[in-house]
């Protein structure tokens, strides 16, 4: 198809055109107003109580901390199943979440394996505005205490062998996440010019296909084949 034959066609299907030309106009101006996400990780660590074979907390590895520190997050996060990744690393932005929250004990061992090695909780949050990110944040790190603190006195633990909990100070920065608006518009309008045009090729190809069906369109014949019918009907 010749750049005029595609104009043609554009022409005969204006209204596929206009309705391509709205979607992506809409699109963009969606881009436009899109202002963004605001993320943060914060990792929640689970501390046992020192003594003076372990004087470091922080250094102090336990399966039974690492067990309550899985059973504070199941508490919090309620009885549904957790879902498993290939990596721990996986975020809430990376699963194309944009308003929500996760809590969750990092689980090494991959889609098909379970290995809970640290004693710490991994706490996602993604939201539309900066104060809502902040104020679930602090919800959710008083809530894992608080929920700490109930599960050890439910159990009569005595207060010096209670397991306390530290969230990581360099981690609960909150970021600003936003994309290139105008890469994200030049994508678009590749996209919708793209589509449109597509769409267009088909149908003026189905109009092309009845049409010769019906007979309205002549194929040309070959080079020589009106030669060769003048000498066959000479003949005759």
């Amino acid at each position: 198809m010749t750049f005029w034959e595609l104009l043609r066609a554009v022409l005969r299907y204006w209204p596929i055109v206009l309705a391509g030309a709205l979607c992506t106009a809409m699109a963009g101006v969606a881009i436009l107003s899109d202002d963004g996400v605001y993320f943060t990780r914060t990792e929640i660590l689970f501390l046992a109580p020192t003594s003076p074979s372990n004087p470091n907390a922080l250094r102090t590895q336990s399966e039974d901390v690492i067990d309550m520190a899985g059973v504070v997050a199941k508490r919090l996060t309620g009885p549904g199943e957790v879902q498993k990744f290939a990596s721990p690393d996986v975020t809430l932005l990376g699963l194309g979440i944009r308003d929500g929250w996760s809590l969750r004990l990092p689980d090494t061992g991959g889609q098909w394996g379970t290995n809970f090695a640290t004693q710490r909780l991994v706490l996602d949050i993604v939201g539309p505005t900066l104060e809502a990110v902040r104020e679930r944040q602090q919800d959710l790190l008083e809530g894992v205490r608080t929920e700490l603190a109930a599960l050890q006195q439910e159990r009569g633990v005595d207060v010096f062998n209670e397991i306390t909990s530290l969230a990581a100070p360099e981690t609960t920065v909150i970021n600003h996440v936003g994309g290139s608006r105008p890469r994200a518009l030049g994508m678009t309008l590749a996209l919708g010019v793209g589509a449109t045009i597509t769409v267009v090729l088909v149908l003026e190809r189905r109009r092309r296909r009845r049409e010769v069906e019906r007979g309205m369109i002549t194929r040309p014949r070959p080079a020589g084949a009106s030669d060769r019918a003048d000498r066959q009907a000479v003949r005759h």
